[in-house]
């Protein structure tokens, strides 16, 4: 009996090979899983028959190579009287058992890495949102703490009251919202005065909304014309002046608009911040506008920002309380007065939150 190999990338393609060198009375002897090369790899038959009955085998292939097709073989002699045994379907079928087996394998291992990669991302997640909560609580800790020590609000006592403050930060649309409550809901007299003849149409809002709360208005051209008509409406119970929009840099301007609002008695300046402010430019901001002398803050836009922890720090800093909170556009529904209790929740959480809480 001898023993001969064949190669075939499959095992469908070795058992050609067993076949078509050595025919249907080859034995299986043992089949094996064989690497070719970093990432290929073979199977390899052994096969047995009696040399007896065998007819001559074709040469064996070249190392690291597949065998090419034989050539044909003569038709072997029929067996008379012996037959060869029947092969081992187990140990056929044992490198398929094996490939199976290894398949199986990789899908778990597939699974397994997917399953650790979703919880990784899910720690991560579970991370940060402690690290978050931990800085939430910081947040509120400290807001509390200074919210204890300060004044943080206070009402509005002054007959004339003036918006001061950068451009862009919703002063008109302030001015409107405190006209209107102060005329509609509380029975007020209430007149405007506009200096906000430099930004084109500032003219043509402030007078719409005049119109529609059914107040007075008058136009300052220039900023020395503001005392004439403050006198103009003595008798009302308020005035609201909404000043000009005009660049924080320009001293020239603000140090013109201070003398014109020295000039006014029982005056009360609130400094205008839009809420996403930092801190460090609302401090620039309060030293540009010193020259006005503002006695209160007024924040606006707090339906465009989270957490506003200055609501509690910068009263504290500048030793200014807050009287109004712009909470939206709407005119007059989106103005709040400012109370310590409401400042240090939006501090800590903010408009959006405060409210679903």
């Amino acid at each position: 009996m001898k023993i001969l190999k064949f190669e075939g990338a499959t095992m469908r393609e070795a058992l050609g090979r067993v076949k078509a060198e050595l025919g249907d009375q080859a034995v299986v002897v043992a089949t094996r899983q064989i690497r070719k090369g970093l990432l290929g790899s073979a199977y390899e038959i052994s096969a047995a028959i009696d040399t007896d009955d065998a007819p001559p085998p074709s040469p064996l292939p070249r190392p690291g190579a597949f065998r090419a097709a034989s050539q044909p073989l003569a038709p072997a002699p029929a067996p008379v009287e012996r037959r060869a045994p029947p092969p081992d379907v187990d140990k056929l079928i044992a490198p398929m058992r094996a490939e199976l087996r290894s398949l199986r394998a990789m899908i778990r291992a597939a699974d397994n890495n997917r399953g650790t990669t979703e919880l990784r991302g899910e720690l991560a997640g579970l991370r940060k949102m402690v690290e978050n909560l931990g800085r939430t609580a910081k947040t509120e800790t400290a807001v509390t703490e200074v919210a204890r020590a300060t004044v943080l609000a206070a009402p509005s006592t002054a007959a004339v009251v003036a918006l001061v403050g950068p451009t862009g930060v919703g002063k008109t649309t302030t001015i409107a919202k405190i006209a209107a409550r102060a005329a509609l809901v509380d029975t007020r007299r209430v007149a405007l005065i506009t200096l906000d003849s430099y930004r084109v149409g500032g003219v043509d809002q402030i007078r719409t909304f005049a119109e529609l709360i059914g107040v007075p208005l008058a136009v300052a051209r220039h900023p020395a014309e503001l005392a004439d008509h403050v006198d103009t409406f003595a008798e009302y119970d308020l005035i609201l002046v909404d000043t000009a929009g005009r660049s924080p840099r320009d001293a020239s301007a603000i140090d013109e608009l201070g003398r014109a609002l020295a000039e006014v008695a029982q005056l009360e300046v609130h400094l205008t911040l839009a809420a996403s402010s930092s801190a460090a430019v609302i401090d620039d901001l309060h030293a540009r506008y010193a020259a006005l002398r503002p006695s209160r803050l007024l924040f606006t836009k707090l339906d465009e920002t989270d957490a506003v922890p200055e609501l509690v720090r910068a009263p504290s800093r500048l030793a200014l309380p807050i009287t109004w909170l712009a909470v939206g556009q709407a005119v007059p529904e989106d103005l709040e007065e400012a109370t310590a209790q409401r400042l240090t929740e939006l501090a800590s959480n903010g408009l959006h939150r405060a409210a679903a809480a």
